[in-house]
Order: C-alpha cells, then sequence, then structure tokens
C-alpha cells in the first residue's frame, strides 16, 4: 500500500491536537482582523475571535498564500507517497479551484477532490478515505467516491446575524429586517453552499424546524449526524437530545473553530449528517 498524506485545510474545523491524533496535515488558513492578517490556530486563537467580534471589529478570511499551499506538497512529498487533499467547498472559496488547477502539475501525486464539504464533516469524510486506503482503494478511485457519492447537509442556525452580515454572508437589509421583526433565519448548506431555507420566530422553533429538515425523507442509519456549536455547549447538548430522540442514532457533538467561526459568530448551532459511503 501506498503511504499516503492525508490532508485538509482549517475550515475542517479541527484542532491540533486532533490534527496529531488523527494523523491528518492541516493547511492553516489566514484570519484578518481590522486589517492585520493571523494563522488560525497559531498567532490567534477562537477566543480572540469571538472578542473581536463582541467589539465590532471587522474579521474576515482569506485562501491559503498559494506559496503556502506548494511548500506543504513539496514537503510532504518528501516523506509520502502520494497526498489525498480534501479541501473547504468549492461553493464557499475558491482555494479548491486553485489546488485543482495546480495538482496537475505533479503527475498524479497530488490527488484533490472537487469538494462539497465544510465543518467538521471534512473530517468525517476523511476517517472514511483512511479505510478505503487500508482496503486497497487508490487516490484516484477515492475522490470519484466522494465527489458522486459524497453527500453533506447541514442547518446552520444563527443566535445574531451580525458575523455573517459583516462576512457578507447576508445583506445588511436582510439582517435589519430579521432583526426588526425578531426572526431566526435557517441556512441551509448543500452542495457547499448556502442559501436561506426558512425563518421562523423563536430559537426553540428554529432548532425543531432545524431537525426537521435535516432528517426529512432519510434513512437516518445512512448518515453520520452531528451537531457543532459556536462556544454554547449546554446549548450543543440541548440540541443533540433533539436530534437523538429524531434520528434514534448516535449524535456527535463538534465545535465550530476559528475559520467557520469567523462568519458564523457565538452562539451558532449546525445541525448536519454525512452519507456514510459504501465501500
Amino acid at each position: 500500500m501506498k503511504n499516503v498524506a492525508l490532508m485538509v485545510d482549517s475550515s475542517a474545523d479541527i484542532t491540533k491536537e486532533q490534527e496529531k491524533e488523527l494523523n491528518l496535515h492541516v493547511l492553516r488558513m489566514p484570519v484578518i482582523v481590522d486589517g492585520k492578517e493571523y494563522i488560525e490556530a497559531e498567532t490567534i486563537q477562537d477566543e480572540d475571535v469571538i472578542e473581536a467580534l463582541a467589539q465590532k471589529k471587522s474579521v474576515k478570511t482569506a485562501q491559503p498564500i498559494v506559496g503556502d499551499l506548494i511548500k506543504m506538497w513539496e514537503d510532504l512529498l518528501k516523506d509520502y507517497d502520494e497526498i489525498f487533499y480534501l479541501p473547504l467547498s468549492n461553493a464557499l472559496s475558491g482555494t479548491n479551484k486553485t489546488a485543482l488547477q495546480l495538482a496537475a502539475n505533479y503527475q498524479g501525486r497530488v490527488t484533490v477532490v472537487d469538494s462539497e464539504f465544510v465543518c467538521y464533516p471534512i473530517v468525517s469524510m476523511m476517517l472514511m478515505v483512511k479505510e478505503m486506503l487500508e482496503k486497497g482503494y487508490s487516490c484516484p478511485q477515492i475522490k470519484e467516491k466522494i465527489e458522486k457519492e459524497g453527500e453533506l447537509l447541514a442547518v446552520l442556525i444563527p443566535e445574531n446575524l451580525d458575523a455573517l452580515k459583516a462576512g457578507g454572508r447576508i445583506s445588511p437589509a436582510v439582517a435589519a429586517i430579521a432583526g426588526l421583526l425578531k426572526i431566526v433565519p435557517l441556512l441551509n448548506i448543500k452542495h457547499g453552499a448556502i442559501d436561506l431555507e426558512d425563518k421562523v420566530r423563536t430559537l426553540k422553533k428554529a432548532y425543531q424546524r432545524g431537525v426537521e429538515m435535516v432528517t426529512q425523507d432519510v434513512d437516518p442509519k445512512d448518515y453520520i449526524w452531528m451537531v457543532i456549536d459556536a462556544f454554547d455547549p449546554q446549548k450543543s447538548e440541548d440540541c443533540k437530545k433533539l436530534l437523538e430522540q429524531a434520528t434514534g442514532q448516535p449524535v456527535e457533538q463538534h465545535s465550530f473553530k476559528t475559520v467557520i467561526l469567523s462568519h458564523t459568530g457565538k452562539g451558532t448551532i449546525g445541525f448536519g449528517r454525512i452519507k456514510k459511503l459504501k465501500y
């Protein structure tokens, strides 16, 4: 079996400890606060982003510098036969397209998935990739399987819309109207893109509706289920119970990290499912 380096970027909401524990290689992404650039998990931490958002500072993210991406590949290829890279969704970042283009220069030694994944589901998918490699699948075969059969559906429920408005994910007009009318939006992540799916009057109703949306018309046994929170573990625990009751399946709990947190803001809850690949 070839020695394959498994690579993600920090949109996968993975800590330094998990990176080592799972033997994943993480390209840490830039975060820009009031014009000053930091690197996620290295020169800026989750708590710093929460504080900056609370102080109404400008918090943005950027694509990794191409030179950093290439250097990481070059370094990994000194020790590994191949690299398998699952980046942030192509609908949310240009990193995916850039990486796909650059991989053509590596004579098949770098495989980049045309991704529709975001947040911790990227890590869940990479754990399946590990198992497929152990069963003898090649990197191109795994790439094809993910692109054809991989499926992520998630519902994001923000506690407030400040971060989403600042990041350009929703317009200031929509945010103002939602705030005035006390409307809670439910944002649907499907095929890697974010769309407004529904809106309700209270957070309690939003969580109930979020569970309905992710569990509708599927066999729960075919999916991995998770709740992701933004610095609100108690709310996450309550939402986990709702999702467990609806699916009858175990529900993982994870947290948004710096890159995604910059766009969601504190208090956001995500309900998600990722399809189990058959191999």
